[in-house]
């Protein structure tokens, strides 16, 4: 009986004693920097970390997307993480707000996330431009109204559906029987 008090107070002196956590990796450097405004419409996202990023079997887990701020849809932009920098190349092609989200995984394991805004004023840039109208793969793979990955893939799952539906009524019909 004379164990439990014992324990316990290991217990209580083990938490007051006990050393704080250091704080999760942080965000040094961003570019484009907050409220910046951009007047090339290509141009190379980086985010710098205090210390470096995760990477596990060259999987990083790191995102960054755009999206003109009176819209709804974000654009997933491809990136690249070396020690403590995310690198991403980003194509926009209408001037307006964007708003920039970012997320990585730190270097202690857990998540960070962060938000940034930015402008982009596109200078001499004609509204019937062979750039401004060719949309890239990435656009056309980002936007659904153009995209036809989701069709086959619905399409997919609704084969499949037609194989797998009557062998499995087969199946339970003769689970039932026996």
């Amino acid at each position: 009986m004379r164990l439990k008090p014992v324990i316990a107070l290991a217990l209580m002196g083990t938490l007051l004693f006990a050393p704080t956590a250091n704080a999760h990796d942080v965000l040094v450097d961003i570019n484009p920097a907050a409220a910046q405004v951009l007047t090339d419409g290509r141009f190379e996202a980086k985010l710098t970390f205090n210390n470096p990023l995760l990477v596990v079997a060259g999987a990083s887990n790191a995102q960054l997307a755009t999206k003109l701020a009176s819209s709804n849809g974000w654009t997933e932009h491809e990136v690249s993480v070396s020690d403590r920098v995310l690198t991403a190349r980003v194509i926009l092609t209408e001037p307006g707000s964007y708003d920039l989200r970012w997320k990585v995984v730190s270097s202690d394991g857990h998540p960070i996330s962060g938000t940034s805004t930015f402008t982009l004023d596109i200078v001499g840039a004609s509204e019937g431009s062979a750039d401004a109208a060719t949309p890239g793969l990435a656009e056309v793979l980002a936007d659904p109204e153009r995209s036809l990955v989701g069709f086959y893939i619905g399409l997919a799952m609704v084969v499949l559906g037609v194989i797998f539906a009557p062998i499995g009524l087969i199946i339970r019909r003769r689970a039932k029987r026996s």
